[in-house]
């Protein structure tokens, strides 16, 4: 494998190469760096590269000095990119699913983050940080787990820690106190305030906000929150002068906000605004084929790492395959609790069907049509006792076609 190639698979997304790809350019990197004579740009990726590596594998590099005196930014910024690259890898991986759904929507997170490769994510650290993202999906799939990874993949602006991050849930706070929470307020501003609070933003300065369920703010507060964003300006409630803060904000939301829009309940500009990067996250329903992996990884840490033969088996059914999920991995997980304890899986009419009574040739969707005809005969029968009559009016036929299908004419 060439050096250049190396370099890419460990500075570009790593979601978008194949693990093979990565374990061979790891083999690579390990050898001698770029020549001496080579474009500083080429020695910036190649110190990436060996940094981001190192991160992953939990090492610490061993880089030239004579290489590394080259470098246009001093060290510790390249440990800062390559280190927030580690923690993206980490976050992002913990999304389980095999599905190209989800594939999809681990590379769409890391482009959000570190754009076309890491030498990227530091020369354009600025334009990232002002470029907001969007998360819409139905409740329970995720989001806030792609607002997390983002949050962790934001570098601190000094050190090789995460940056400053806070989150607030809109929906959760009384409309009197949204802007006390997102803007802080001054001592005595308002009744109960007896002491100053510097407010969710603030406290992100030079990071990342997250506003989870952005569809559910006031359209007071939105104005209030757009102003910011545009001015890099918060004033605290009952403060005379405001204070700049840098912050990368991300919102989540499950309502249509486009509706709102068109409804009068969203301002537009403030979601042309938020809406930089928007990340879709598919439901469950769409996905059926993440369900063994999201639940193997829910359920194995509570039994040493393995999962009993019993879940495992129920994860595998065509039931669980089949079913709406309007609940998305909320709903799975839920659903998994029960089985852990001994419960049935579904509660009300919440979750699948376990499948327990069926055959298992008709639940495994193998049966033949007369098979299925036959089992659903007998099963109305044993409701009926026995009573072919009573069976027939519950079908809708006479007791003759009852008899007929019995005797498999």
């Amino acid at each position: 494998m060439e050096l250049s190639e190396a370099v890419a698979s460990w500075t570009r997304n790593p979601f978008a190469l194949a693990p093979a790809a990565a374990v061979a350019s790891a083999e690579r990197l390990a050898g001698e760096g770029p020549a001496v004579e080579d474009d500083v740009g080429v020695l910036e990726r190649w110190v990436l590269a060996r940094l981001h590596l190192a991160v992953r594998h939990d090492q610490e590099p061993r880089l030239s000095r004579k290489l590394t005196a080259r470098l246009p930014r001093p060290l510790r910024d390249y440990r800062r990119i390559a280190a927030a690259a580690g923690r993206a890898h980490a976050a992002l991986s913990s999304l389980e699913g095999h599905s190209e759904a989800i594939a999809s929507v681990r590379r769409q997170t890391w482009a959000a983050c570190f754009g076309e490769d890491l030498l990227h994510a530091l020369r354009l650290e600025r334009v990232i940080r002002d470029h907001d993202v969007l998360i819409l999906g139905e409740t329970g799939t995720g989001k806030e787990l792609v607002a997390h990874a983002i949050q962790a993949a934001t570098p601190a602006p000094k050190g090789t820690g995460p940056a400053p991050q806070s989150a607030v849930n809109a929906a959760a706070i009384p409309e009197t106190l949204v802007e006390g929470e997102l803007f802080g307020h001054v001592r005595g501003a308002f009744t109960g305030a007896t002491d100053a609070r510097p407010g969710r933003l603030r406290s992100a300065d030079g990071g990342t906000f997250f506003l989870d369920e952005v569809g559910d703010l006031q359209t007071t507060a939105q104005v209030a929150l757009l102003r910011v964003m545009e001015t890099n300006v918060v004033t605290p409630v009952g403060a005379d002068a405001g204070t700049h803060v840098d912050v990368r904000y991300v919102a989540a939301t499950h309502r249509d906000l486009h509706a709102l829009v068109d409804a009068d309940r969203f301002r537009r500009d403030l979601l042309e605004r938020l809406a930089g990067v928007v990340i879709r996250i598919p439901p469950l329903r769409d996905r059926p084929q993440d369900i063994v992996d999201i639940g193997r990884a829910f359920v194995a840490p509570f039994f040493d790492g393995e999962v009993p033969a019993d879940i495992e088996a129920w994860l595998a059914r065509a039931e669980a395959r089949v079913h709406t999920w309007s609940g998305n991995v909320r709903e799975l997980h839920n659903a998994l609790r029960n089985l852990m304890l001994g419960l049935p899986a579904e509660q009300g009419d919440t979750a699948p069907d376990t499948g327990e009574k069926l055959p298992p040739r008709i639940r495994d969707r193998q049966a033949t049509l007369r098979e299925v005809e036959l089992w659903y005969l007998h099963e109305v029968l044993r409701r009926c006792d026995g009573n072919q009559a009573e069976a027939a009016r519950l079908l809708g036929v006479h007791r003759s076609t009852v008899l007929r299908r019995l005797a498999g004419k």
